[in-house]
């Protein structure tokens, strides 16, 4: 087949329009003045991959791509790369690998709370046009996960592959998969998800399109929580004559079959054309092994015809469906007991005739959102003097929210858009400084006023003959609330609240130094109209100033086979009622390293993560919201220890993981949350084959 013709089949396969391409000359694009990949890509991606095989991340408001580290391949976290633990120096979740979570570290929790804000606690788990990644490759590749533990009754199983394949130089095409599937150690904890996207991306010299379609979908067991945190602080009054009790048999909330049920679907279609000429330039291209052909070390300069771009016209289109429903097999009165006196009841016959209220939640809503946004840029680089790239653009949102009506309880559909306006502009190229900044002002619709403006600066210098890296970076904004977290209609939980847009000031500032493993974060925020949910989950405003200041420390070296990896923040909250913080967090990560026969790499070593303690919040299931409570206490006390062995053969890795062993040598109340205890000690095995040929 003519590979002129292969992007208008994928793109009539995908069903997304199939623009008018230009025709280009059929030249070598050996491009000196497009922009350079600054992210370094570590040593030990390119061992395993080489540079077959690259990951490209997206800027949804410019249509603009920044080349990236593969995901799942620094190989030595395989053995906790799902795990919760791994999302944060520490974390507040359900007790499952998929439920929702929270991190306790607070400059890595979402900025803001998202319109739909039942999905927030999936926070980092979804696709999204800003986190996903498309690729380009020489060869097609495959990689694939399998995980479980050694159990029955709480079985927990993950099997997710990634696949990619180029069909000529430019088009690429793919697929991810991820399905999980938890049983749970505790009584009604299950969780279960599956997701996938079908992706693709064409890489012209004036033309780019990137798209994807992809579905979430999560299901959550709801228990409330254990009800007696003694079964696990002090088994021994609960054995009955057994050796150990098990963790079905701590008592939790709620008995009934009750779960939260999230359903997402995204379409994302980003296209630019860049404006340009074919000019000749001299280039250094990798010297040919032809013989008699005088060549340098490893390249040689040729003239040769190149597309420089001066500009480009982008159109990015991103379609979103969120639907959450909030469902039990049967009605019980723990309900009551758990959540309070419904709002909502129906009126039903008894088979005596009688009538009697019947409450059983059976709860649900939808939010449809389409963004379209237009941007021109002004490319960077495109002369020697051309020192930044600037961008503008527009983007229309338009949301539909369903929700039923109190009176009816019909569904009925709201309507609410916005019009932004924005401008980037980016030096990403640059030897010793490089920086970026963006500004959006909303001047239509539900966000009239809202504004924010953020920007980063990094640099590199020599200082007694040592590498050092500086970052600084700054938010400020003024944004709507949350359509959601001020309109909710359900069961056990119904208000409609004029909220006051919240406002966000954020400075930040980092130090590496790469020759001593050592970087230093110094973060501080400032809140107004704070956001945040009360003991039952309710949505709160706080309208007084709140700061935040964090400090993070994190080191990592080795000394012979034995490594270790150090990671430590103090953090500080001025209204502890309002926003609860542990003041300390830390982990630690010490390991041997060695080879085995020259051909296979092993890890062998522990795992730790500590924090102070603290009021941690309560995960409310009627609102999937994490709550204040001043109940107890979390934290303190005992570490949460793993002991992992990790194993790389080629392109095959493999572990084992004995989750929890510091249960076996010291006592653990093992609580992520209050209520909310994670896993008992258990051993789990994975493997990852990377089939990139």
């Amino acid at each position: 087949m003519n590979p002129k013709l292969y992007l208008p089949l994928a793109l009539l396969v995908l069903g997304l329009p199939a623009p008018a391409l230009a025709q280009q000359p059929q030249y070598k694009t050996l491009d000196p003045y497009a922009v350079r990949e600054v992210e370094t890509i570590p040593d030990e991606i390119k061992m395993v991959r080489g540079d077959k095989l690259r990951a490209y991340r997206l800027t949804p408001e410019v249509g603009r791509t920044a080349r990236v580290q593969m995901p799942d391949t620094l190989t030595h976290y395989t053995y906790e790369y799902i795990s919760p633990e791994y999302r944060s120096l520490g974390v507040s979740y359900q007790g499952n690998m998929s439920s929702l979570w929270q991190s306790k570290y607070f400059f890595d929790r979402p900025q803001r709370i998202s319109d739909f804000f039942y999905v927030d606690g999936y926070h980092g788990m979804l696709y999204t046009p800003s986190e996903v990644r498309f690729y380009d490759t020489k060869t097609p590749f495959t990689l694939v996960r399998y995980q479980k533990n050694f159990a029955t009754n709480e079985a927990e199983d993950v099997l997710a592959a990634d696949f990619g394949v180029n069909l000529g130089r430019r088009l690429n095409l793919g697929v991810n998969f991820d399905y999980r599937n938890a049983l749970g150690y505790y009584t009604y904890n299950r969780s279960k998800d599956a997701r996938y996207r079908v992706f693709t991306s064409y890489r012209g010299d004036r033309y780019e399109l990137y798209a994807y379609v992809a579905n979430d979908y999560y299901k959550q067991e709801e228990n409330g929580g254990i009800t007696n945190a003694d079964y696990i602080n002090n088994p021994e009054r609960y054995t009955n004559g057994r050796t150990r009790i098990s963790a079905k048999d701590v008592p939790v909330l709620l008995d009934r079959n009750l779960h939260n049920l999230q359903r997402l679907g995204h379409a994302f279609l980003a296209q630019t054309y860049r404006f340009g000429s074919y000019q000749r330039r001299a280039v250094r291209v990798p010297a040919p092994s032809t013989p008699g052909m005088v060549v340098g070390s490893d390249s040689l300069q040729v003239d040769s015809l190149v597309f420089v771009p001066v500009a480009g016209l982008s159109l990015t289109n991103y379609y979103t469906k969120h639907s959450r429903q909030f469902k039990a097999e049967s009605p019980s009165e723990v309900f009551t007991k758990a959540f309070g006196p419904p709002v909502v009841s129906h009126k039903v016959k008894a088979a005596d005739g009688t009538e009697m209220d019947l409450t059983m939640p059976n709860d649900s809503a939808q939010l449809a959102t389409l963004r379209t946004t237009l941007a021109l840029s002004l490319l960077e680089g495109f002369r020697p003097w051309v020192k930044f790239g600037l961008s503008a653009y527009l983007r229309q949102e338009n949301n539909w929210a369903d929700l039923p009506d109190s009176t009816t309880h019909r569904y009925q559909r709201q309507r609410f858009s916005s019009t932004f306006v924005g401008g980037l502009i980016e030096r990403r190229e640059g030897e010793g400084l490089n920086f970026s900044a963006r500004a959006e002002l909303g001047v239509l619709g539900s966000d009239l006023g809202a504004l924010r403006l953020e920007g980063d600066v990094r640099t590199a210098f020599r200082l007694m003959g040592r590498r050092f890296a500086l970052e600084a970076d700054g938010l400020l904004e003024n944004g709507a609330p949350s359509f959601f977290a001020a309109h909710h209609h359900g069961t056990y939980g119904w208000w409609d609240k004029q909220l006051e847009f919240t406002r966000r000031a954020e400075l930040g500032a980092r130090l590496h130094l790469d020759s001593w493993g050592t970087s230093a974060e110094l973060r501080t925020s400032s809140l107004q109209n704070y956001l945040y949910f009360d003991s039952k989950g309710e949505t709160q405003q706080y309208g007084p100033l709140i700061q935040v200041l964090a400090l993070r420390l994190r080191h990592a070296n080795r000394w012979g086979m034995l490594n270790w990896e150090l990671d430590a923040a103090y953090q500080k909250s001025s209204v502890e009622s309002v926003l609860p913080l542990p003041e300390l967090s830390a982990a630690a990560d010490v390991y041997l390293r060695f080879l085995v026969a020259s051909v296979m790499r092993i890890d062998l070593g522990v795992k730790g993560y500590w924090h102070s303690s603290y009021h941690a919040p309560y995960y409310q299931p009627t609102t999937q919201q994490f709550a204040l409570q001043t109940e107890g206490y979390v934290g303190g006390k005992t570490a949460l220890v793993n002991a992992y062995a990790n194993f790389r053969l080629k392109r095959a890795r493999f572990f084992l993981e004995m989750y929890n062993v510091g249960e076996a040598l010291f006592s653990n109340p093992r609580l992520s949350m209050h209520k909310y205890p994670y896993a008992p000690m258990h051993l789990q095995a994975g493997v990852v084959v990377d089939l990139n040929n």
